[in-house]
């Protein structure tokens, strides 16, 4: 009797979620008109043009590199074209096709990567670090119209221009820093409002709606899909906030190269050097910030949205397969 008034109450409490979840994805507004022209259309040509294995390129020696970047040169001018325009991933037509075009976007990262190393080697770090911000650029705005994997591609994409960005940090100089700030911002003022990719995630959802033959089966998806929106809300909040810092981080060095000092609060930074004080993510406050002498404490209080006064923020992979962070987050720490 327990176990058929059990199944009865799954039945019945999967009927009550297919209902709400009707009322949510069926209530979703329609996709904002597409940009004419839209920078999308270039990555993807962009992306289809290009020749050989990028992905090694970390391992390349300083000619085959060259050789790599330079066979490239039409791919890389379409998509910086692209990097020009405004940019949405076309909603209807990607869940359509399945994120079948996210492999070529990977490897126009990759590309511009590749192209920051070689002007490394060449011993010109400015010129590199307008690579690394064009690949950063790339994964903000890949991420507009896109549901939840555009957003995770455009994250790694992000990622693997800022942290090549961040190794080059100390060698650029105040002049060299200041443009590559601006840059920043603009791309800071320009990042996907979370409730836009949740917007997205729920138009897939309508289409994969019908795929669940019963209401178990709808539960147990939604269960699921509860679980990855708050880990992706957290990766997509990470980004953020380290790209704040970062910001922050080079506008402190620029400020401490013509001062002499690092400033006493961070408001004096602006509006000389920063248009605003960005905030943290996770707490709804301005970033972190202490002097200390002629250096600086700089973070973000992390996802356990908890001041640890610096202590650098730590990632486990406990039973429910969702990471949990510890301590706070730095411009530079790994993630």
């Amino acid at each position: 009797m327990k176990s058929w008034l059990k199944r009865l109450s799954l039945v019945l409490g999967g009927g009550v979620i297919l209902v709400a979840l009707a009322l949510i994805v069926w209530r979703t507004p329609p996709p904002e008109p597409l940009p004419n022209p839209n920078g999308y259309d270039d990555f993807l040509r962009a992306g289809t043009m290009v020749t050989g294995k990028v992905v090694d390129y970390p391992d390349l020696d300083h000619e085959a590199l060259r050789a790599l970047v330079e066979t490239n040169a039409e791919p890389l001018r379409v998509l910086r074209l692209g990097l020009t325009r405004r940019c949405a991933v076309p909603t209807d037509a990607a869940i359509s096709n399945f994120a079948t075009d996210l492999p070529n976007l990977k490897r126009l990262a990759q590309l511009l990567s590749a192209e920051g190393r070689l002007r490394e080697l060449d011993n010109r770090p400015g010129d590199a670090a307008d690579s690394y911000i064009d690949t950063i650029r790339l994964g903000s705005k890949i991420s507009h119209g896109g549901f939840m994997i555009y957003r995770l591609v455009g994250i790694a994409c992000e990622a693997v221009g800022r942290s090549r960005l961040v190794k080059l940090v100390h060698k650029l100089s105040g002049e060299q820093i200041r443009p590559l700030v601006q840059e920043l911002e603009q791309i800071s003022s320009n990042e996907v409002p979370w409730e836009e990719l949740l917007r997205n995630e729920n138009r897939f959802a309508r289409a994969q709606f019908f795929k669940y033959p019963n209401p178990i089966a709808v539960v147990s998806a939604l269960w699921q899909d509860r679980s990855l929106n708050k880990a992706v809300e957290e990766q997509h909040d990470l980004a953020i906030a380290q790209l704040r810092l970062l910001i922050v981080e080079l506008v402190l060095r620029c400020y401490r190269s013509e001062q002499g000092q690092p400033p006493g609060r961070l408001d004096l930074l602006v509006p000389k050097y920063l248009h605003q004080v960005p905030f943290d993510p996770f707490s709804g406050h301005a970033v972190v910030y202490r002097p200390q002498g002629t250096n600086w404490l700089l973070y973000s209080v992390g996802p356990d949205r908890v001041d640890d006064g610096g202590k650098p923020m730590s990632r486990s992979n406990p039973g429910s397969g969702l990471a949990v962070y510890k301590g706070d987050l730095f411009y530079d720490s790994p993630w």
